[in-house]
């Protein structure tokens, strides 16, 4: 049996007693090194702050527009699907799609032969319908009839009065076999190139007047309070992208219509008084820039001076070197760069612009 002297039991309590105590140590240590670490950013970050250059505007008098933006397309006010109320051989063709049209200008003929033969056709059938419908009345006209008989009379009625109206269609269609301009325009689509060719009753020759032609954009609902008639505006067409017409607000329709990007109005520029030597044409992609308002002589800042909390309107104003105050303002007209100030500022005071 082995003992083990009571003075090695002390020296392992001892050191037992100093690791703690180097533990607690080291935590201390950590806790100070972090105190003076914090304090010292606090230091320098306040430093900074007191070295570092606030940028400051005055609020500047100038006039001040706000505008609306929408995208559309060339288009013509004036123009006609031209077609002839049944199809037939062409007989003679004046123009070729691309061609100037004077106003009541013959732009194509029909042979009438074959419609005449339709006409005589119908007018047999309407003789036949005739006969049957009058034989019907005499055998019937002293006696009852029944309710059989009755209907069958009705529809010899019904049969007689179409047949009616086939002959007048014909008719229509015989004097209508000269396809005349209604007005003076382009030629913009035919769907022959040259006379003797078959025209089916669903072919047809489109006429533009370019005199009539029109930006028509596409507002969104969102925004169509916002504009009205007569308020001045500028397009730009990406075929003239360097250039900007003067224009007006024309027409805003009454009914919408769902795109993709949802419910939209439409809103007709006139175009006439640019369209020298026939620039435009049908179907340009552009933009119209809408003069909502303007105010003349106007209190304006920058509007990323300013924010919005809660619904209210605020900008800094400077106190002191690089010292700010937070004050409430009220703003009118207001574009994509500029603010109208109404209350709140003068002309005297420092707003603090941001970086």
């Amino acid at each position: 049996m082995h003992y083990i002297p009571l003075n090695n039991f002390r020296c392992y309590d001892d050191e037992v007693k100093f690791l703690g105590i180097l533990k607690k140590k080291k935590w201390l240590v950590l806790g100070i090194v972090l105190v003076i670490v914090i304090g010292l950013g606090i230091f320098f970050t306040q430093t900074r702050k007191d070295t570092e250059t606030l940028t400051f505007i005055s609020p500047a008098r100038q006039e001040i527009v706000e505008t609306l933006e929408i995208s559309g397309t060339v288009d013509a006010l004036q123009k006609a699907r031209l077609r002839f109320i049944a199809g037939g051989k062409i007989t003679y063709l004046s123009a070729q799609e691309g061609d100037e049209i004077k106003k009541w200008q013959t732009i194509a003929t029909i042979d009438p032969a074959s419609l005449q033969k339709s006409l005589e056709k119908t007018l047999n059938l309407y003789s036949q319908e005739r006969w049957d419908w009058e034989e019907r009345v005499d055998t019937t006209k002293y006696r009852w009839l029944n309710d059989v008989e009755r209907r069958d009379k009705d529809q010899a009625q019904w049969d007689l009065e179409n047949t009616v109206l086939d002959v007048e269609i014909q008719d229509i269609a015989i004097k209508n076999t000269r396809l005349t301009a209604p007005f003076a325009g382009i030629l913009t689509s035919s769907p022959i190139t040259s006379a003797g060719t078959q025209l089916l009753a669903t072919d047809y020759f489109e006429l533009v007047d370019p005199t009539s032609l029109i930006f028509v954009g596409r507002v969104d609902e969102a925004d169509v309070a916002r504009i009205a008639e007569g308020q001045t505006a500028n397009i730009r067409l990406d075929a003239f992208a360097d250039e900007t017409f003067a224009t007006t607000v024309d027409r805003i329709s009454f009914a919408s219509s769902q795109t993709a990007d949802g419910t939209v109005f439409t809103v007709h520029f006139p175009l006439l008084s640019s369209n020298d030597n026939l620039r435009f044409r049908l179907g340009m992609n552009g933009e119209a820039t809408i003069e909502l308002s303007k105010v003349a002589n106007a209190l304006t800042i920058p509007l990323n001076a300013t924010r919005v909390r809660e619904g209210k309107i605020y900008a800094d104003i400077q106190t002191g070197q690089n010292k700010t105050e937070e004050r409430e303002i009220t703003i009118g007209t207001e574009t994509d760069d500029l603010v109208e100030v109404l209350s709140g500022l003068n002309e005297a005071d420092k707003v603090l612009l941001p970086e």
